[in-house]
C-alpha cells in the first residue's frame, strides 16, 4: 500500500490518433486543443479527479506530436507518437471498418503502434493506474496484457453488440476494474468475467443551473453534439422541423465532418431559415442557450450517460431523447423528460411538442433527478476512491467489495 504520494492516473483516449479525431472531426490543432478544448468526459473527469487529490494525465496517440504539456486547469496532456511503420496505415483505418474482424484487427494494430511510448511514459510519469476509454474494442484486449501497472477501462458510448468478443474473458480477467454507465452494462460485462462498478457520467450541478426566475423559455430546440450523423442522428432533428409549426427553430451547437451535409439537408427540405449552426462554443455560451431553450433534444443511436443531456436537465430544460439504454437509465418518460424510438422522426416531432407543453414540470423534476442521482461531485469522489483502491492507495474499501452502488 502506497501512502507517500498522490495517485497518478493516465487516461488513454480511444481515438487512433489526435489528428484523425481532434484534427479531422473537430478541426483542432494541438495549441487550440491545449488552450481551449475542455468539453468532453476526459477533461471533466480529470478536473474532478484533481479536486479529489488524484493527478490525471491525458494520453493521446498522435501521428506528429509527442511530449507532455501542462494546461491552465492543471490537467497534463501527453501525446504518444505512433511508430513510423503505422503512419502510412492511418489513412486506411476507415476502410478497415468494413467488418467487425477487420475493425478489431485495426484497433489492435493501432495499440501496438504506440505501445512502446505508452510503456515508456507510464514509467517516466510515475503512473500508478492506466484507465482506458472503451473496453469493447480490440485496443483494450491488446493492452491488457502488455502494461506493467494495473489497468482499468470504461464504457463511454462504445457499442457492445456486434463486436469481436473472443478475447474478452482473458482481457477482462486482467482488468483491475471495469467502469460501466448502466446496470444493464454491468450485467453484460459480468457475463464475460469482468469486475464492474457502476460509474455513470455526472452533471456539474454547480455550473449548469436553472435560469434566473422570470426567464422566459422560447419555442426553440437546442442540441449540443459532435456532427457525426451516424451516431448523433442530427439529421432526424432537421427532418422533424418539417413536421413542426413554423414558429419552431433549431439551434445546433457543435462541429464535425457532417456539417455541410446537414446544412444542405436543411436547405433542401425547406427549413434552412429555421436552423442555425453555431459551431463549437464554450460552456458559458452553451449554458445560456440551454437556460433559454424550450426543448433540448438528443436523437442519438448510441451514447454513454450523455454529458450534454445531464447538463440540459441540470438547467431545467425539457429534454427529449432517443430510447436507448443510457437514456432509459436517466429519463422516465413523461416524468423528467420524453423518450422516442431511434429514427422515428414523427415520434420525435410529437415528443418535442408534448415536452414544450410540459416544460415546467419536466424541467423541475429533471433538476432534482440530476442533483440526487447524477451529481458529478459525488460521482467523482467515488471514481477517485475506486482508483485508489484498485491501485493500492489507502484502500478503505476492500477490493472485492467494489459493487455497483450509484445511479438508477
Amino acid at each position: 500500500m502506497n501512502t507517500d504520494r498522490s495517485l497518478t492516473v493516465a487516461l488513454l483516449l480511444s481515438c487512433d490518433s489526435f489528428e484523425s479525431f481532434f484534427g479531422g472531426v473537430l478541426q483542432l490543432d494541438r495549441d487550440k486543443y491545449l488552450k481551449n478544448y475542455r468539453n468532453d468526459f476526459s477533461w471533466y473527469y480529470s478536473m474532478g479527479l484533481i479536486e479529489n487529490g488524484v493527478r490525471p494525465i491525458l494520453y493521446i496517440p498522435s501521428i506528429q506530436y509527442d511530449g507532455i504539456y501542462e494546461t491552465d486547469v492543471g490537467v497534463s496532456v501527453r501525446f504518444l507518437r505512433v511508430a513510423p511503420w503505422y503512419r502510412p496505415l492511418a489513412p486506411l483505418r476507415r476502410a478497415m471498418r468494413a467488418t467487425r474482424w477487420s475493425l478489431y484487427l485495426s484497433e489492435r494494430v493501432n495499440a501496438e503502434a504506440f505501445l512502446r511510448p505508452l510503456n515508456e511514459s507510464i514509467a517516466g510519469d510515475g503512473v500508478d493506474l492506466l484507465y482506458v476509454q472503451e473496453y469493447w474494442g480490440g485496443r483494450f484486449d491488446h493492452l491488457a496484457h502488455r502494461v506493467s501497472v494495473p489497468i482499468s477501462a470504461a464504457d463511454h458510448g462504445g457499442v457492445g453488440n456486434g463486436v469481436v468478443k473472443w478475447f474478452k474473458r482473458r482481457a477482462f480477467k486482467r482488468a483491475a476494474l471495469l467502469y460501466c454507465q448502466t446496470r444493464d452494462e454491468c450485467s453484460q460485462v459480468q457475463r464475460y468475467g469482468g469486475r464492474t462498478l457502476l460509474q455513470p457520467n455526472g452533471g456539474d450541478t454547480a455550473f449548469f443551473v436553472p435560469p434566473p426566475k422570470g426567464t422566459q423559455r422560447t419555442q426553440n430546440i437546442v442540441t449540443v453534439a459532435r456532427l457525426t450523423n451516424k451516431q448523433k442522428r442530427t439529421s432526424d432533428l432537421i427532418k422533424a422541423m418539417k413536421l413542426l409549426a413554423p414558429e419552431w427553430t433549431l439551434d445546433i451547437v457543435g462541429t464535425g465532418p457532417d456539417r455541410e451535409m446537414l446544412e444542405a439537408l436543411a436547405d433542401n427540405i425547406g427549413v434552412g431559415s429555421r436552423v442555425t449552426f453555431h459551431g463549437f462554443k464554450a460552456k458559458p455560451y452553451v449554458r445560456s442557450m440551454i437556460q433559454r431553450c424550450g426543448v433540448y433534444a438528443m436523437p442519438s443511436s448510441n451514447e454513454a450517460m450523455c454529458l450534454a443531456v445531464l447538463e440540459a436537465m441540470s438547467c431545467g430544460a425539457a429534454v427529449v431523447a432517443s430510447r436507448i439504454r443510457s437514456f432509459e437509465s436517466l429519463i422516465t418518460d413523461g416524468v423528467n423528460g420524453r423518450l422516442f424510438s431511434v429514427g422515428d422522426v414523427p415520434a420525435l416531432a410529437r415528443a418535442i411538442e408534448v415536452a414544450w407543453t410540459q416544460r415546467e414540470t419536466l424541467g423541475r423534476v429533471a433538476v432534482a433527478s440530476v442533483s440526487e442521482q447524477f451529481n458529478s461531485k459525488t460521482l467523482y469522489q467515488q471514481l477517485a476512491q475506486s482508483m485508489r483502491t484498485i491501485a493500492g492507495f489507502h484502500p478503505s474499501t476492500p477490493y472485492g467489495e467494489l459493487q455497483p452502488t450509484l445511479g438508477t
